[in-house]
């Protein structure tokens, strides 16, 4: 059935995975508590890594087991001092059994990687076959099942399609999953015989063609068992009940510690067996339907066998086994055979899922070197491929560091191979078609310690590596034996025993792979020998015979998984490394910080911030030093786990304040700056609070670079000289007000110069109330001095005069009083702060006088409609003009972005252009450096001028914006090239166009459907920008509005609206008296202004 939307996953009470020793419970228990940190599994789930009492105890004694031990833990844990089968009332328990190890995966079947990552997620990480499994148990197949146990093999790979569930409505003692197979592929499979009710009448194994055939399905399908089943309530406490049970308990822990002889049963043929509707007691008790199982030679043995049997019928018979067929489904087994497993990681069949967080990729999680050839459909995981490595097509390469002259042929499989050009001494390495090569890690015990060895195997994708020398089958790197054997000079004395009968000599137990010699360690050549390309030479045979050596299945044993697994990691995040310095000097629009998050829970964030560090000292561009000092914020970040406070916040400690003095002086103090800001951090990482405070700092020093960025715009400034206007008279500038109509953010830097279309808004210069908001107005006076006076629509003011260089020096401190004015005139270059002249000289000498500057503004602070930066331009404008500079209205667009850097507000280019073009425009900037604003008039017809100031009105919401709080949280979002962030930034783009095109050709309602689509955007960008009363104000117009947006950033201040008819400031009045909240609110008209900035001079 599917599953019904919004269907919650399961959630588990325990996992518990049952292993073959104590080395791998150790192993799988670190990799299940990383999934854990990581939030894939949740952090109250129980996670247990169960050894198996005794080899060989099978998949019914293993479950036993691992039941018996969750079942110990919960109930200690709900404060039992025995075990209570109570625990399990509410519990959901999960039971993976890991098998036996797997000769084409030194992690084995569950930890087998796929060609495969998560679409969006937290943490980056390699997915594998065990993760899959988990997510289709968790989010479908377990979905609303009752409490109860599910067991589940992990030597498949199951596909579920993606909205596929099992309806749970009734009630199941047992419930087996099901997929539907061919007759032909179930010949070496197990099948469920399945009556008219769905219910198990029986289950065979490695069936014959008549009993297949009674399995038959309407379409001529059968049930295959996939190794997945669920347990009632019931039935999970009967099983426990076994620990008490002689001789069932041998299966656990505690019948061996109590002396018992263990014995093997299997989850299917011992404990589901008698709960099939055709399975007779005498039938099932003698053994006779447990086919294709050992036989049983000890007659103490088989009397036990028996009465477990016995006992087994006894308290499972009157169970009834259901089946879920799950008819999308597909199963596909992991068998011994290396040409299928070659397939399936080539064309995995668990892409047949659907599902749409999976991401599936030929090169996934890899590095390739622009120098390396990598044939067509090959599949290539966790590796780095570099220099003159040539991999032939249809080749699966996984967890390799391959560099230097490397040949691999077609159709192979590369597995764990490290090769490095010291390795080839001077030779290269050729891996012929078909072949499969790989590295292991294995541990060895013979001498009392433990000695740590890194082995390889070759044999061909063709090979059966169990078939006997004697079968026509049997053969050695896709050749007869026999052809192998004259080929090499190898003899089969060589390989096995003499003892040992043609039936029993196979590859896995044939002692062919080199271990060690007596004057050292092997290499690669001791082992590429034997693939043949050629005749073997006597030499190559010597070394080979006097080498210790080890068959697959005895290094199968010898695994270490522990280093296996470090070993992984380790190559993740090498190819993390070369990929942070791809994305960032390659300016990709790539996000980062699933890497960082990841490397921070496994211990790998010094390597993060050691590249970061390398990136930053080797480059040569200030907006990509920016973006990899953002990028050490998120590592130091990431290293917080969320526990340290807001990332926002104050980054001017002065421990740090050498390191900026140093990036302050621009490209040439970055390495001396970057090595600096590193030295400080090491003293700042044993704490959450202190790692957030770092990143705060390393926030700030990427402020600086962006601020360096920005003032390349300093290009396209080029004022003349001109005559200085008359001591004692006003120069007086007055502008508009500005509306973003679309496109605000994509002119903020480092947005505006780094992203792929640069940075368009559309913006309309407005009067408020009949009136040019915001103006400055500055006189030539005869004392060599600076007076500067400041009016809002806060109060009366304030007023400096300033007389020394000193009582400059806070310019760039943006909550100082009179900043923006005392910027200004150093950007202007009326002051130098580094002159060798005193202020008063200064002045004297230039102008033979100082100045008086006013400033003044009827916009509340926080407006959202550009004041400080439009106060700024106004500003400049006329400092140059008293002090006779000559100017374009390029140049004051561009000097007001200086202006902004100096004063480190770090605003965008939309204020400036709306406050002072006027009228309709379209402004534009590319995504490169230098930064080059351009602009565009928009041709607007007079009528459509009018129509669109009769539907205008301005609202202020009486709630002041936290603008700055926004822009750091939208430019960390953007430096961690958030997906939704970058998409949200190229739709910012075509809105704007498209809103200047509607203006162009008259049509208001689009402009207003462009203003609704622009909100959408804003709010994207800038998560929380929308009070509540906003929401309730927009919503209550929506019926008599063509579109409604918050000024600027949003968050507060202004709101402009677009009505549907004319005559919008009653409209608005009158529907907004309804709305609760709105007391403080008040309601302005709004105009186009089509005259912009005028300046003017007293006579």
């Amino acid at each position: 059935m599917a599953l019904p939307s919004g269907t919650s996953p399961v959630e588990w009470t325990a996992i518990v995975l049952t292993c073959q020793n104590k080395d791998s419970a150790h192993a799988f228990q670190r990799e299940l508590d990383l999934r854990q940190q990581k939030g894939f599994i949740s952090s109250s789930v129980l996670l247990l890594t169960v050894e198996d009492p005794k080899a060989k105890v099978g998949s019914g004694g293993a479950t036993l087991n691992a039941l018996l031990l969750v079942s110990e833990y919960l109930s200690a844990k709900q404060g039992y001092t025995v075990v209570n089968a109570d625990v399990l009332l509410d519990s959901h328990i999960l039971i993976m059994h890991m098998g036996r190890l797997f000769p084409y995966d030194s992690c084995g079947k569950a930890f087998t990687c796929v060609p495969a990552s998560y679409s969006s997620s937290e943490f980056a990480g390699l997915l594998c076959n065990l993760d899959l499994l988990l997510d289709s148990l968790t989010s479908q197949l377990a979905v609303g099942s009752p409490p109860g146990i599910w067991v589940c093999s992990t030597d498949m790979f199951l596909s579920i399609p993606g909205t596929t569930g099992i309806d749970w409505s009734e009630e199941y003692d047992i419930c087996a999953i099901s997929v539907p197979g061919s007759v032909e592929y179930a010949k070496d499979h197990g099948v469920y015989k399945i009556n008219k009710q769905g219910f198990v009448d029986n289950l065979y194994f490695q069936g014959s063609k008549s009993t297949l055939e009674s399995c038959h399905r309407q379409d001529g399908s059968v049930p295959l068992v996939v190794g997945v089943v669920y347990c009632s309530i019931k039935v999970a406490e009967t099983l426990l009940s076994f620990h008490v049970l002689p001789p069932l308990d041998a299966c656990t822990y505690t019948g061996i510690d109590s002396g018992e002889q263990p014995i093997q049963l299997s989850l299917f043929f011992d404990f589901m067996l008698p709960t099939c509707g055709e399975m007779t007691e005498e039938e099932f008790v003698n053994g006779e339907a447990r086919r294709n199982t050992p036989a049983i030679e000890n007659k103490g043995q088989a009397a036990t066998m028996k009465m477990a049997r016995s006992l087994l019928w006894k308290c499972m018979s009157d169970f009834k086994l259901k089946a879920a067929v799950i008819e999308d489904g597909q199963f596909n087994y992991m068998s011994l055979s290396g040409e299928e497993h070659h397939r399936h990681l080539l064309q995995c069949p668990l892409q047949l899922q659907s599902n749409t967080r999976i991401c599936w990729q030929k090169l996934c999680h890899a590095h390739v070197s622009k120098s390396a050839i990598v044939g067509k459909s090959s599949v290539i995981i966790n590796s780095v491929v570099e220099d003159q490595v040539d991999i032939g097509p249809a080749s699966v390469v996984s967890h390799c560091h391959l560099k230097g002259r490397c040949h691999i042929g077609r159709e192979c499989l590369v597995n764990g191979l490290t090769v490095c050009e010291r390795d080839l001494k001077n030779s290269d390495l050729h891996i012929t078609d078909g072949m499969i090569l790989q590295g292991f890690h294995i541990k060895l015990h013979a001498t009392g310690d433990a000695m740590a060895l890194y082995v390889l195997t070759v044999h061909g994708r063709s090979d059966q590596i169990k078939a006997p020398i004697g079968q026509s089958t049997g053969g050695f790197c896709n050749t007869p034996w026999k052809v192998f054997l004259s080929r090499t000079g190898i003899t089969r004395e060589d390989l096995w025993p003499t003892e040992a009968g043609d039936d029993e000599k196979c590859i896995l137990n044939a002692k062919l792979f080199p271990v060690l010699r007596t004057r050292g360690h092997t290499g690669l050549r001791d082992i590429l020998w034997l693939q043949g390309n050629g005749k073997g030479s006597p030499k190559d045979l010597d070394r080979w015979r006097s080498s210790w050596r080890l068959s697959f299945e005895e290094m199968l044993s010898f695994i270490d998984l522990s280093q296996e697994f470090q070993y992984r990691r380790e190559l993740f995040y090498a190819v993390g490394q070369l990929h942070i310095r791809a994305v960032l000097v390659g300016r990709q629009n790539k996000s980062l910080l699933s890497l960082y998050n990841s490397a921070s829970r496994e211990g790998f964030q010094q390597q993060m911030l050691e590249t970061l560090d390398s990136v930053a000292c080797s480059c040569d561009d200030p907006g990509v030093v920016a973006r990899t000092l953002a990028n050490i914020a998120n590592v130091l970040g990431a290293m917080a786990a969320k526990k340290g406070g807001l990332r926002s916040g104050p980054a001017a400690n002065k421990a740090w304040r050498k390191a900026f003095k140093l990036l302050e002086e621009g490209m040439a103090g970055v390495p001396a700056g970057v090595q600096a800001l590193a030295k400080e951090r090491e003293k700042w990482l044993d704490r959450a609070d202190l790692l957030v405070r770092a990143a705060r700092h390393y926030e700030g020093a990427a402020q600086i670079f962006i601020r360096h960025a920005v003032m390349t715009a300093r290009k396209f400034i080029d004022v003349r000289p001109s005559e200085m206007t008359p001591m004692g008279k006003w120069v007086t500038a007055s502008c508009p007000a500005r509306l973003d109509l679309s496109g605000g953010w994509s002119d903020t830097p480092p947005i505006t110069y780094e992203h792929k279309y640069g940075g368009a808004v559309a913006i309309v210069s407005v009067l408020m109330d009949g009136k040019k908001p915001s103006g400055a107005k500055v006189k030539r006076i005869t004392e060599p001095h600076l007076v500067l006076v400041s009016t809002d629509d806060s109060g009366p003011g304030t007023s400096l005069i300033i007389k020394q260089l000193s009582d400059l020096e806070d310019y760039n401190q943006p909550q100082t009083t009179g900043a923006l004015l005392k910027a200004a005139f150093c950007c202007s270059e009326i002051v130098d702060m580094f002159a060798n002249q005193t202020l008063e000289e200064q002045l004297s000498s230039k102008y033979n006088g100082g100045f008086e500057l006013h400033t003044w503004s009827g916009l509340p602070r926080g407006s959202g409609l550009g004041t400080s930066s439009i106060l700024g331009t106004a500003v400049m404008a006329v400092l140059w003009k008293v002090s006779g500079k000559q100017y374009t209205d390029k140049d004051l667009i561009h000097a007001v972005l200086h202006l902004e850097q100096m004063l480190t507000t770090g605003g965008g280019w939309q204020d400036q252009v709306g406050g002072l073009l006027g009228g309709v425009i379209l402004g534009h900037s590319k995504g490169e450096l230098p930064l080059y604003v351009d602009t565009t008039k928009v041709s607007v017809p007079g009528d459509v001028i009018k129509a669109f100031n009769d539907r205008l009105v301005l609202v202020y919401t009486g709630k002041t914006r936290l603008a700055r709080n926004l822009l750091q949280n939208v430019i960390r979002n953007w430096y961690n090239r958030d997906p939704a962030i970058v998409d949200t930034e190229h739709r910012l783009v075509e809105t704007a166009h498209e809103c200047a095109h509607a203006f162009g050709s008259g049509d208001i309602a689009m402009v207003g459907k462009c203003l609704n689509k622009y909100w959408i955007q804003k709010k994207r960008m800038a998560t929380g920008c929308e009070p509540m009363l906003v929401r309730r104000m927009m919503d209550a117009l929506e019926p008599h509005t063509y579109g409604t947006s918050l000024a600027g950033a949003g968050g507060g201040g202004f709101m402009y609206v677009l009505t549907r008819e004319p005559n919008g400031v009653e409209i608005v009045k009158n529907v907004l008296a309804d709305v609760e909240g709105t007391e403080n609110i008040s309601i302005h008209t709004a105009v186009v202004d089509e005259e912009g900035m005028v300046v003017v001079v007293e006579e």
